[in-house]
C-alpha cells in the first residue's frame, strides 16, 4: 500500500468515527495528513498523523510532543489493525476514560493503566496531576 492509499483509507475511516475532526486535518507533503484536534481549555492538543505509513497519535501542550506512541506498540500491524486501536484509544480519550497525566518537566502524557494515576519515576521537584480530556 502506498502512503497516499493508506492516509486516504485511514483519514477516512478515522473521520467517518469522529466527524468533528474533519476541519482540523491538515494535508502535508508526501502524501501524509496530520490531524491536530485541541482541547475546550486549549490546553493540549491529541494530535494523529499518518506518517511512514502508520498511524501514530500523541499529545503536545507543554512542548511540540510531549508524548506520542505508534499503534504498532499494541501489535496492530495490518491498516485495519492500526485504525481499531487508534479508534479505541480515541473514543476512550474523548470520552473521558483515560487519565491524562501532566507533569511541570515532561508535560502531558498517558498511561497505558486506565485506572493508574501515579507515576513510577519522579525528577526531584516534578509535580504531577490527572485529568480527563474534558478538564483540560
Amino acid at each position: 500500500m502506498e502512503q497516499k492509499e493508506f492516509t486516504d483509507y485511514v483519514i477516512s475511516k478515522i473521520v467517518a468515527e469522529f466527524p468533528q475532526l474533519k476541519d482540523f486535518c491538515t494535508v502535508k507533503p508526501n502524501d501524509i495528513i496530520d490531524i491536530d484536534y485541541k482541547s475546550k481549555k486549549g490546553n493540549v492538543t491529541f494530535w494523529l498523523t499518518t506518517q511512514d505509513k502508520e498511524i501514530t497519535i500523541g499529545f503536545s501542550g507543554l512542548t511540540e510532543c510531549d508524548w506520542h506512541t505508534h499503534m504498532s506498540l499494541f501489535e496492530a500491524n495490518l491498516p485495519n489493525e492500526e485504525i481499531e486501536v487508534a479508534i479505541k484509544f480515541m473514543k476512550n480519550l474523548f470520552s473521558d476514560k483515560l487519565n491524562i497525566i501532566y507533569s511541570n518537566f515532561r508535560g502531558y502524557f498517558h498511561i497505558d493503566n486506565e485506572n493508574e494515576t501515579k507515576v513510577d519515576e519522579q525528577e526531584k521537584g516534578e509535580i504531577f496531576e490527572t485529568f480527563k480530556w474534558t478538564n483540560l
